[in-house]
């Protein structure tokens, strides 16, 4: 009879955590259609939830209970549609993903960057001495002092694994080559040579957007764990609106299948 009691506890003992992990609903968040396409194209019996102008879709991909939202372009609409998200859906883990403007020197069209921390780069203060990006202390003697939010660390890990098993599209005649570090996030569509030198040679940004340090912020203040997970469509510079308009398709598709694999290995 002891040993079967004892049979009994190790079992429930070890289907709890396998069942807590079976209960996650993870979120998926882009900006732009292309951004969520392929991971709505691979999702089983999608259930469509519209709530507050936002279309949320619930159901599974590789096996796993997901949302998949389009947040909009620009940190307001990302930060609106994070809000929305948390309020109406019990998520355990967030997932950004998405294109961007690479600021790597050695980086190309279809590379990807595993957003280790992020930032706003145009949230700061104007004087003489030009702008400056500050801390909200800094600006206004508040108690919020990160500049650099970071991302969780397991997903930054399942998300640098997962990259040594997915086979990217090519777009600039060499294998995507996979990146981990800064994100800088702003309200503008950087197309500058100039200001792409600033935010890799002031920061070490390895590329610019216009949502990620938003989510960012949320999660972090909702101990939400997240990761931002970019794929370069531009190197932020005088082509890149060209080299955006052709290659935000396949750029976005390396994010997601990046995406896809975190998910087949969760």
């Amino acid at each position: 009879m002891k040993k079967l009691w004892a049979f009994s506890f190790l079992l429930v003992f070890w289907l709890v955590p396998v069942s807590e992990t079976l209960s996650q609903r993870i979120a998926l968040m882009g900006a732009l259609d292309q951004e969520i396409e392929l991971l709505l194209g691979e999702m089983k019996r999608p259930k469509k939830v519209p709530i507050g102008g936002i279309d949320f879709y619930k159901g599974k991909i590789r096996g796993k209970k997901v949302v998949v939202l389009k947040a909009g372009v620009g940190k307001i609409n990302a930060s609106y549609s994070t809000a929305v998200l948390v309020q109406n859906f019990d998520i355990d883990a967030l997932i950004f993903t998405g294109v961007a403007g690479g600021l790597h020197p050695e980086s190309l069209p279809g590379d990807m960057v595993i957003g280790d921390r992020l930032f706003q780069h145009d949230f700061g203060k104007y004087d003489g001495n030009g702008f400056s990006v500050t801390t909200y202390r800094e600006l206004t003697g508040g108690h919020q002092t990160e500049l650099f939010i970071p991302s969780d660390p397991i997903l930054v890990f399942k998300s640098q694994t997962a990259s040594n098993q997915v086979e990217f599209n090519s777009l600039s005649g060499r294998k995507p080559s996979v990146f981990t570090g800064l994100i800088a996030t702003g309200d503008m569509f950087v197309s500058s040579p100039d200001k792409a030198q600033w935010l890799y040679g002031e920061y070490g940004a390895l590329a610019a957007e216009m949502e990620g340090a938003a989510v960012a912020h949320i999660c972090r203040t909702l101990g939400i764990p997240f990761v931002v997970i970019r794929s370069c469509s531009d190197n932020a510079n005088h082509d890149a609106r060209t080299n955006f308009e052709q290659f935000v398709g396949p750029a976005s598709v390396n994010s997601s299948r990046l995406v896809l694999s975190i998910l087949e290995n969760w």
